[in-house]
């Protein structure tokens, strides 16, 4: 029998990321995995999704070469041509480029991947992390017995840390059978684009397979029993959100949910909870994700689990059985890759007897659309329900000198702000590189910072940034580049 000081159950950004933390502190780690390194995210989440979207919106860009005195087609008098060569043509209706050709995007998409994936690989290897490929169960709560499906392996473990992920979620009037009904998995392995697609659940999933299929050429209708697009983010970029789906031509259809579905020969006839027909030749169901739970044996070692699944941890990543922790989704909570990696650092270190505690006030989102959203800390209902004396401070994207010169000024960014201390409560940003000029806020809420720190803060001309400090000036009543108000 093998001994080690961690045995990690899943090798995804929790599980991985705890298991390099491990190992550079001197601990003997194992990792055991059933399918690739890197988990959902790495291999069909978040970095696949990116990669596409990537595609998507070279050719929205390209689109709109025109605007920017790009010619695709007959040279102007001052420059020659730019020609295009393709494969796959974008829609019937496109008679010149650019055109898609999404056997490439699929290609390059898997590559991306791939080398990500050989990039743990590696760092495992340069840290001595075993890793054992196979089922994981529990024997006993130091035991970890690997099923690889041609033989058992036990492995003996100081402390085991759980941190099996999530997989999509699925509703009982609309199975996922894989070929008309897909998950997210499903899309990502795509051979041609439908002509049409309704995709149920208006959340960051939802959201952002519905800017990628549009562009690249789809009919798309969006579903949301919520009465908001991005239902857990603040009002304003629900509201916007919203907005830009409408400009391009996405239905949205909030407030109302999927009866029943019936399949037919070219696609689905979808009924909705208030009567409406929906026909689609493809329907992608992002109703949120279930905890990868079952099948480890946890009710004989005593660890306990909510009712939807979960596993109960506490501040330190612990679960109700002694020396054995959770990170990631399995453990419920905020379902972000870096927030399961902070969870997974926190667990490895308690594991190893330090003592540390996970802190959840500040964890920024995003939602990689078209513009991009971003957020942290508090949304202003969160404020208005907490009863605070809060205030707001807005500035619109296109006010901004570099949106305009970029040709993207859709958005606006929002500080909500407690006005008996001046300090920073949330941020939110719908626009261009919204997902990263978050952690400008992020910094300043983890550090207390008030909004006149930001107003007062040089930010360099032209950036986006600088949206964040007349947001803030905003606060403060005295937005330079604002109107005066009414």
């Amino acid at each position: 029998m093998n001994r080690f000081d961690l045995v990690i159950i899943g090798a995804g950004p929790a599980g991985y990321v705890a298991a390099l933390a491990a190992a550079q502190v001197g601990a003997s780690v194992c990792v055991v995995e059933k399918d690739e390194l890197g988990g959902v995210c790495l291999n069909r989440g978040c970095i696949p999704t990116k990669a596409l979207l990537k595609t998507a919106e070279l050719l929205s860009e390209i689109r709109s070469a025109e605007e920017f005195g790009i010619r695709l087609d007959t040279p102007s008098p001052t420059a020659p041509a730019v020609s295009f060569k393709s494969e796959v043509g974008f829609g019937a209706s496109m008679g010149k480029p650019p055109f898609l050709d999404l056997a490439r995007a699929m290609e390059r998409k898997d590559e991306v991947v791939a080398t990500l994936v050989r990039g743990v690989e590696s760092l495992f290897k340069s840290w001595k992390v075993t890793v054992k490929n196979g089922e994981a169960r529990f024997k006993d709560r130091s035991t970890v017995i690997v099923n690889s499906g041609q033989a058992e392996d036990e492995l003996s473990a100081g402390a085991v840390l759980i941190a099996t992920g999530s997989s999509p979620a699925q509703l009982p009037a609309l199975p996922i059978d894989g070929l008309r009904v897909l998950s997210s998995d499903h899309l990502l392995k795509v051979t041609e684009i439908p002509r049409n697609i309704l995709i149920v659940g208006a959340g960051a999933i939802g959201c952002e397979w519905a800017f990628i299929m549009r562009h690249f050429g789809a009919e798309v209708t969006v579903i949301e029993m919520l009465p908001q697009v991005a239902p857990l983010e603040d009002d304003m970029i629900g509201a916007l959100l919203a907005r830009e789906m409408k400009k391009l031509k996405v239905k949205l259809l909030l407030g109302d949910g999927i009866a029943k579905v019936s399949q037919v020969t070219d696609g689905v006839i979808a009924k909705t909870e208030s009567g409406q027909e929906l026909r689609a030749e493809r329907v992608l169901v992002s109703v949120g994700r279930k905890p990868n739970s079952g099948k480890l044996g946890l009710e004989k070692i005593g660890v306990e689990l909510d009712q939807r699944g979960f596993i109960k941890v506490n501040s330190r990543m612990e679960t109700s059985a002694p020396k054995i922790y959770a990170a990631g989704d399995v453990a419920g909570g905020m379902l972000l890759a870096h927030k399961a990696s902070a969870e997974g650092k926190v667990a490895a270190a308690n594991a190893l007897g330090k003592n540390r505690e996970m802190d959840y006030s500040v964890v920024p989102a995003a939602i990689f659309t078209s513009p991009e959203v971003a957020s942290v800390g508090l949304k202003e209902r969160e404020a208005k329900e907490k009863g605070l004396n809060y205030g707001i401070g807005g500035f619109p994207v296109r006010a901004l000198g570099k949106a305009q010169a970029m040709g993207e000024i859709a958005g606006e960014i929002k500080l909500v702000f407690d006005k008996d201390t001046q300090k920073i409560l949330g941020c939110h940003i719908v626009g261009p590189r919204a997902s990263e000029l978050i952690h400008e806020a992020a910094l300043a809420i983890k550090l207390g910072a008030k909004v006149s720190d930001i107003a007062g803060t040089i930010h360099a001309h032209p950036t986006l940034s600088e949206g964040l400090m007349e947001a803030a000036q905003a606060c403060l009543g005295y937005a330079i580049h604002q109107p005066k108000p009414k």
